[in-house]
């Protein structure tokens, strides 16, 4: 009898998971289409169509994502989005697998679960396609394998945690940050004796196969990663203050911090959760590191699904009893908040709607992402601002190559005036209009630039004409994005003909001094 309960209870379990994974996809598969392609998206995408052991601002594995993805499902956002709904749904699956093996039950389940499940920031990132949501995920998994490694007692564990981290790093060169933070956790803890084993000597010579061939591209074109690390700290780090890291962390989870913090707090402190206090002493490490480095709140997102699992399986095995009404209250609370901020991170209404409701609810619910790089606030989330206003902008660079007869038209360059985004909208949204892909001199792009042009028209995309207006003897502005939700809203194009000096030149000057820093 007491085996055929035991039964009924795991698969009970496991049915309660599924149907988290299933809402997980459903929030994602009917929503994620409603905005356009976010402009990191419209970058990773386009590597796939550039195949290489690295790019100037990430790892190589994204772009043989994208590449699988385009093979797969060609140029389809909801294609796009495929892969990070999938990956929220397989981190569902292992927070559950982490309760399971701490012989928490469902209430457990059902708390974790759903703080995962609603937190803005984990809505945010498993809708868009870049290299943040596989690393949530990579790190999600690789926690796992060293909860598994003292949980089995057994080294052998070391090898997957070797080739889990080889491949993170493969994406995100942060993964080093969570390596440092459970050598020295475990260090600190009886369970360094798991650090004296050939098995994790044999995972550091994994770990160093696996990430050669990208080591070998940084240094054969000068280090990309320390120019953009330079470049992200003066255009957009320098801006925050410490404080701003806590406040992010705080908004990208709303309600669901709770349960984090529990979890956090529980494997510092609680006497019983000793076995596994080095997880919650790498954690602080990591947050440590990327703090006084003056990185982004939503750099340490990978760290809280284990979390939010370990605050779920705290709270159903404390508050039993007579203490389990505080279980039902402060889960109701958390559903409550979390679903008031749902809309800040799905793209449930429209940017009217949606400003409509952050001022109705402001004094309730805090926005994600609504300060932007700039330092300042806006009434729409700087991701969002990101997931618009591209589609017109195509449109107004197809309608400039239109203008062109069939001989310019094979003779015409577009150029954007260093921005991925221009690039990538017209690489993606261009399609439809059988556009050539357009030329800029930001990020990857610069690696992907031709050495030279063709002398004829060129297709401009800037704020304002500038320069160009010393190149041209004709010039036609012809659109200019209105959308009041763009972030780059006065984005124009301009038709420029009949050149007065040999732009050829002028071009293959400008293209041998953005490389150079490649080289």
């Amino acid at each position: 009898m007491k085996n055929v309960l035991s039964r009924l209870r795991t698969n009970s379990y496991w049915i309660v998971t599924i149907l988290f994974i299933c809402i997980k996809l459903c929030l994602h598969f009917l929503t994620n289409t409603n905005y356009e392609l976010h402009r990191d998206e419209l970058l990773y995408f386009n590597m796939g169509d550039h195949l290489s052991f690295g790019y100037a601002s990430v790892p190589p594995l994204i772009g043989f994502m994208a590449f699988a993805v385009k093979t797969l499902t060609g140029y389809s956002v909801f294609g796009i989005r495929l892969i990070p709904a999938l990956l929220g749904g397989a981190s569902v699956y292992i927070i559950a697998k982490i309760i399971r093996e701490l012989k928490g039950g469902i209430p457990a389940l059902i708390m974790a679960s759903s703080a995962y499940l609603l937190s803005p920031g984990f809505l945010l990132f498993d809708t868009l396609f870049t290299p943040n949501v596989i690393e949530q995920f990579f790190w999600l998994l690789l926690t796992y394998c060293f909860f598994q490694l003292v949980l089995k007692n057994d080294p052998k564990r070391w090898i997957w945690i070797g080739i889990i981290a080889g491949l993170a790093f493969l994406n995100k060169y942060s993964i080093v940050f969570v390596i440092v933070g459970f050598i020295i956790a475990l260090s600190a803890t009886p369970n360094g004796k798991l650090l004296i084993s050939n098995y994790f000597f044999y995972s550091m010579l994994l770990f160093v196969i696996l990430i050669l061939p990208n080591l070998w591209w940084q240094y054969s074109h000068n280090w990309p990663v320390f120019y953009h690390m330079k470049e992200l700290k003066d255009t957009q780090l320098h801006v925050l203050n410490y404080s701003d890291f806590f406040v992010d962390v705080f908004t990208l989870n709303s309600a669901s911090t709770i349960i984090w913090v529990v979890g956090l707090t529980s494997l510092l402190f609680f006497k019983k959760e000793t076995k596994y206090q080095y997880i919650g002493i790498a954690s602080c490490i990591v947050i440590f590191l990327f703090f006084i480095m003056h990185g982004k709140g939503y750099y340490i997102l990978g760290i809280i699904p284990f979390l939010f699992a370990y605050g779920g399986y705290t709270l159903e095995k404390y508050l039993r009893g007579k203490f389990f009404s505080i279980y039902y209250a402060l889960f109701s609370f958390v559903m409550a908040a979390s679903l008031m901020s749902l809309p800040y991170g799905l793209p449930l209404l429209t940017f009217k709607q949606l400003i409509n409701y952050s001022k109705k609810n402001d004094s309730y619910v805090v926005y994600p992402f609504s300060r932007w790089e700039d330092g300042k606030k806006h009434t729409v989330s700087q991701i969002y601002a990101d997931m618009t206003g591209w589609h017109e902008l195509t449109g107004y660079v197809a309608l400039a190559y239109q203008k062109l007869p069939k001989e310019e038209k094979n003779k015409c360059t577009i150029f954007g005036e260093r921005n991925y985004g221009y690039a990538g909208a017209v690489h993606f949204y261009g399609k439809e209009y059988g556009l050539p892909d357009a030329v800029t001199f930001l990020d990857s792009y610069t690696l992907w630039a031709p050495d030279s042009i063709p002398l004829g028209p060129v297709i401009y995309i800037n704020n304002q004409i500038g320069r160009f207006n010393n190149l041209f003897h004709q010039i036609t502005e012809i659109g200019c994005v209105t959308n009041p939700y763009f972030r780059e809203k006065g984005l124009k194009v301009f038709l420029c003909r009949n050149p007065k000096t040999d732009i050829r030149e002028v071009y293959k000057q400008k293209a041998q001094e953005e490389k150079k820093i490649y080289e």
